[in-house]
């Protein structure tokens, strides 16, 4: 059925493993391969640490688990190197690392139970489900953002900002004459994009945007959507619902709920569209699945690391009226540059001619999610949220804490006064960046310093209105004076009379 295929939609969410969110849901019905509930990692005391299915919406993760190179390593090992067998027992003590405190590091292996996570939940039941998508690196956001753009990071592990060089799925598409746009509400690897960002106009698009191309059936080829990455105000609209930790995955909900919806309100889009939610990487949270090895992406000589390895588990849900309701992918491996290859396979003639690395050339790609003959007539109905068990682990008595966690009893309190963490201090850098280079634009000129993600947040949405003021300016038409007109009517009777004689 992927010749019905004419959009590709994908929603790449924050920091979240696969058994964290979809672990506790495997049951005969739905064979996934998640948790039998005796899965444990020991901590640095010696005691067998147990998954539990009582995590909360927020609360639970300040701070965030640490998930740079060396962390994951240690998560997947058990120790720093990265060397012998991946036992998958180094999450309780690496993130006992980060908080210094043996019983807060327990958290890490709180996962989500049925009906917790109503939204990503249901799609991915009703749906296809992967249960072998990895994160390209074994590390951090920007490394596997930009893979899941260009299949490589340039050979980075880390947070370095500098992708103005990445060469993208976009410009692949673009020589192809095939259309696509990110829609992102106030952030998105695009602006760290040198072609992107010298492309404004063409790619990069808001989310109120999304939902306008879907209801009149115009959305491009391709689409990457971008959640909300910091909190802007206490406006349920305008808090973040990247779902990175420990922003509530409550809004990530209502993010991934908007995306459905908009799709499915118009039949003509919802019959031409596959929409992949995914994550960038599993946030240094507990998964149990080994990752497999994969192929370098040959665009660079290896230094700190060799990229033959994959990350740690993620969520990744298919959803397509052409897909068999409880759909489960786990014969294939897939990781970012799945994305890549799929969207070259499905939308670009000589498809196998136009790889970006060796990566994406090899990647697996899941067009063939697609069983059925004709589009299902049902509409999903996600069920309320269920009520929030009570947690097996004693809470710190920080602030922090006790703010976040009473976004269970339906406040949702934003990060106003929060210090930034390493991704949002990338972003900002890249903001100012694009800033620069981006025509017409001053905004960077006002930057000082920034410390909080309330102010990262004011001068993200400051740029973004800058770009859409950019976008909605009309070209300026040349006025002609009235005595210039009066002057060019002279020249033209003179003319015609000087003809007639």
């Amino acid at each position: 059925m992927a010749k019905k295929i004419e959009h590709l939609v994908v929603l790449m969410m924050e920091n979240r493993s696969f058994d964290h969110v979809f672990g506790f849901l495997k049951s005969n019905a739905w064979p996934i391969d998640g948790l039998n509930g005796d899965e444990t990692n020991p901590d640095s005391q010696g005691t067998a640490v147990r998954v539990t299915k009582d995590a909360q919406h927020a609360g639970d993760l300040n701070p965030d688990p640490p998930h740079d190179f060396l962390s994951v390593n240690q998560q997947i090992f058990g120790n720093l190197a990265g060397t012998g067998p991946a036992t998958m027992e180094g999450f309780v003590k690496a993130y006992e690392g980060k908080t210094k405190n043996v019983q807060k590091s327990h958290r890490v292996m709180k996962c989500f139970g049925p009906n917790r996570l109503p939204n990503i939940q249901t799609l991915a039941q009703e749906y296809a489900v992967c249960d072998r998508w990895f994160a390209s690196v074994p590390g951090p956001t920007l490394p596997n953002r930009a893979f899941a753009f260009g299949a490589t990071s340039l050979g980075r592990v880390d947070m370095n900002p500098n992708y103005l060089s990445l060469r993208t799925i976009f410009e692949v598409l673009d020589k192809n004459s095939v259309s696509s746009k990110i829609y992102y509400h106030d952030y998105t690897l695009g602006l760290a994009v040198g072609f992107i960002i010298k492309n404004a106009k063409k790619f990069l698009f808001f989310f109120d945007d999304f939902r306008n191309d879907c209801k009149k059936n115009k959305l491009p080829t391709v689409s990457f959507v971008e959640p909300r990455f910091n909190d802007l105000s206490a406006s349920v609209d305008f808090l973040a619902s990247d779902q990175h930790p420990d922003h509530n995955m409550r809004l990530g909900e209502r993010v991934i709920n908007a995306v459905y919806e908009a799709i499915t309100s118009n039949k003509q889009t919802w019959e031409s569209t596959l929409l992949l939610i995914t994550y960038d990487e599993h946030g240094g949270l507990y998964d149990h699945v080994p990752p497999p090895k994969t192929v370098n992406p040959g665009d660079r000589p290896p230094e700190v690391f060799d990229f033959t390895r994959l990350g740690v588990r993620v969520p990744a849900v298919l959803v397509s009226p052409f897909i068999k309701k409880g759909t489960i992918i786990h014969d294939k491996v897939f990781d970012h540059t799945s994305i890549i290859a799929t969207a070259r396979k499905l939308f670009i003639p000589d498809w196998e001619k136009s790889a970006l690395t060796e990566r994406d050339r090899q990647a697996n790609t899941f067009e063939d999610c697609l069983n059925l003959s004709s589009p299902r007539a049902d509409k999903v109905k996600f069920p309320k949220v269920a009520s929030a068990p009570s947690s097996s682990f004693a809470f710190a008595a920080s602030a922090n804490d006790v703010a976040s966690s009473s976004a269970e009893s339906g406040t949702i309190v934003p990060n106003t006064t929060g210090q930034l963490n390493e991704f949002q201090q990338a972003m900002v850098f890249q903001a100012v960046v694009a800033d620069k280079i981006l025509p017409g634009h001053t905004v960077a000129s006002q930057v000082t310093s920034m410390s909080s993600e309330r102010e990262a947040a004011r001068y993200l949405d400051q740029l973004r209105g800058s770009i859409e003021t950019s976008r909605d300016a009309k070209p300026k038409t040349r006025k002609t004076s009235s005595k210039a007109v009066k002057a060019t009517k002279a020249k033209k009777t003179k003319k015609a009379t000087n003809k007639k004689r």
